[in-house]
C-alpha cells in the first residue's frame, strides 16, 4: 500500500498476547532503535532524517519507507523479533540490535530471518556466529577467541561446552585460567584453595548458571563432570574426552601456554580465550596468547576468531570505551 507520492507503507499486525508489547519495547524503545538504523546522515535540514519510520497503534505497526529495499529490511527485523517474542515471551534490547545487525545485506528472497541461538542465548554479531560455528565444528579441535572484554568469548565457550556435555559428545568440561589478576597472586589471599580461587572464577560460574539450574550444576561438579581450576593444576595431566576452556589466556606465559595446549588427549577439544590488551603479567612480552596464535593458526584443525569493539555485547557505552582506550594506546605508541 502507498501513501504520499513516492512513499511505501506496510502494516504488520501482532495480535498474539504480549507479542506487540515485547516487540515495541518499553516506551517503544525497540522501535526507536530500529528507526535509528535507518537514519539518513545526508538528509538536508528540514527533510526527514530517517529512511524508515515506524508508527505503533495498539497491536498494529505501520512501516513507511521511500524504497522497497528499506521497507523489506525493516519488516524482516520486526518479524524476527516477533518470532523471538512468541518463543521467549520477551525481547531484550541486545536482541533488537542483533536483528538490526543480521538484517544488513540480507537476502530478502531467502525468506524470514531467524536470529541464531546457542543455549537460549541470542547471538548478536556475525563474528559471534562464526565463533559458535567453530565451537560446534568437530573438525576444529583448537579454537582461539581473542578480543575486548564483553564480546562473549568465555560465555559462548561455556554455553557450547554445556551443549556438548548434555549431548554426550564429551564426558566432562574443564575450565582453567592463570591465577594472576591485576598483579595479585593467590598466595596472598586468605583461606584454602577453594576460597582463594572462587573470587577469580565467579564469571565462569555465572556462565554455567545461565545454562543449567543450580542442582544440575552441583551434581555435575560432584561427579567431576565440570571442573574449574587454576592453570598450574593442569601440569602433568592428560585431558581426554573433555571440552577444555582456557580463560584469561593473555595472563599465561609462553611456557604455561605450551604446557596447557599439550594436555589435549583423545576425544578432547580446547578453546583459548583472552584479551591481549589486558595483560597482568609483570613482563607483558612473556604473554603466551599472541605467541601461540602466531605459530599455530596455520595448522589444520586450529582456528582463531578475532573480536573487535563492534562485537561488544555489554552496555552500548562499553564499545565506545574500548575504542577510546584503543585510540589512546595507539597515539602513545
Amino acid at each position: 500500500m502507498s501513501t504520499k507520492t513516492g512513499e511505501l507503507s506496510r502494516v504488520i499486525t501482532l495480535s498474539e498476547a504480549g507479542v506487540a508489547q515485547a516487540v515495541f519495547g518499553p516506551l517503544h524503545r525497540h522501535l526507536a532503535h530500529i528507526q535509528e538504523a535507518f537514519r539518513d546522515p545526508s538528509a538536508p535540514r528540514g527533510q526527514p532524517a530517517y529512511r524508515v519510520t515506524l508508527d505503533a497503534q495498539g497491536d498494529q505497526l505501520t512501516l513507511r519507507a521511500s524504497t522497497e529495499a528499506d521497507l523489506e529490511r525493516a519488516e524482516r527485523i520486526v518479524e524476527a523479533l516477533a518470532d523471538l517474542a512468541r518463543r521467549k515471551s520477551r525481547v531484550r534490547e541486545g536482541e533488537v540490535l542483533a536483528a538490526i545487525s543480521f538484517s544488513e545485506g540480507g537476502d530478502v528472497a531467502a525468506g524470514p530471518m531467524t536470529l541464531p541461538q546457542l543455549g537460549g542465548l541470542t547471538l548478536r554479531t556475525p563474528r559471534q556466529v562464526h565463533y559458535v560455528e567453530a565451537l560446534r565444528d568437530e573438525n576444529i579441535d583448537l579454537i582461539f577467541g581473542v578480543g575486548p572484554a564483553g564480546t562473549g568469548k568465555t560465555f559462548l565457550a561455556v554455553a557450547a561446552a554445556v551443549e556438548a556435555l548434555k549431548q554426550e559428545r564429551v564426558d566432562r568440561i574443564i575450565v582453567t585460567r592463570p591465577a594472576v589478576e591485576a598483579g595479585e597472586k593467590l598466595g596472598y589471599l586468605p583461606g584454602d584453595l577453594a576460597e582463594k580461587v572462587d573470587p577469580y572464577l565467579q564469571p565462569i560460574w555465572d556462565a554455567f548458571r545461565s545454562q543449567m539450574n543450580e542442582n544440575d550444576l552441583k551434581t555435575r561438579r560432584e561427579r567431576r563432570q565440570i571442573e574449574v581450576a587454576p592453570l598450574a593444576f593442569m601440569r602433568g595431566r592428560t585431558l581426554s574426552n573433555a571440552f577444555v576452556i582456557v580463560d584469561e589466556a593473555q595472563n599465561a606465559t609462553i611456557l604455561q601456554m605450551k604446557m596447557v595446549l599439550t594436555r589435549l588427549g583423545e576425544g578432547s577439544r580446547m578453546v583459548v580465550t583472552g584479551d591481549p590488551s589486558q595483560i597482568d603479567l609483570v613482563r607483558p612480552d612473556q604473554s603466551g596468547l599472541s605467541h601461540a596464535i602466531s605459530i599455530l593458526e596455520s595448522i589444520e584443525g586450529v582456528e582463531a576468531i578475532r573480536f573487535a569493539a563492534q562485537d561488544v555485547v555489554r552496555h552500548r557505552l562499553v564499545a565506545r570505551i574500548v575504542e577510546a582506550y584503543h585510540r589512546d594506546e595507539g597515539g602513545r605508541e
